[in-house]
């Protein structure tokens, strides 16, 4: 005879081994099922029972899902760091002034929504914005002071 603890966390029982091997192939019991052989005085589950482990199944572990409600990052402020990114890394500087205005459109609805996230990204664009736009300044500072630059654009130029 046995006694189980149902899905209910009710004790059910004394059962005979004809009526658990019925709950077992209906599903009603499975291989996690609590059962207590009678006089053992030890719960145990049906799978750890050499008699029915081959009958009940150990039901697969529940899968592990994310909140609903998880915060997603702005796009805006993702954008602006790649743009940044790019605008550095490959002297686009082009790109500087989007990244910087990307940055600070992002930070705004950032503010103006909480459920958002991202203001690294954001912060993260605007400052490789500015490092941008430096060396933008600075280029176009030393091609302008170049001693050869008059010379060089005559020589461009179709005569």
């Amino acid at each position: 005879m046995y006694k189980i603890i149902g899905a209910d966390q009710k004790e059910y029982g004394p059962i005979s081994v004809d009526q658990l091997r019925q709950w077992i192939s209906e599903g009603r019991v499975n291989g996690q099922t609590r059962v207590l052989v009678e006089g053992s005085g030890v719960w145990r589950t049906v799978s750890q029972l050499p008699e029915f482990a081959a009958m009940a199944p150990v039901p697969p572990p529940a899968p592990i899902s994310m909140p609903v409600n998880a915060p997603k990052n702005s796009q805006m402020a993702v954008w602006a760091l790649v743009t940044g990114l790019v605008s550095v890394l490959c002297c686009c500087n082009i790109l500087g002034p989007v990244s910087l205005v990307l940055g600070i459109i992002a930070l705004a609805q950032l503010k103006n929504n909480p459920q958002q996230t991202g203001s690294a990204f954001a912060i993260a664009g605007i400052v490789l914005g500015i490092v941008a736009i430096i060396m933008m300044i600075i280029g176009i500072i030393a091609f302008a002071n170049s001693p050869d630059l008059m010379p060089n654009l005559q020589n461009l130029l179709p005569h």
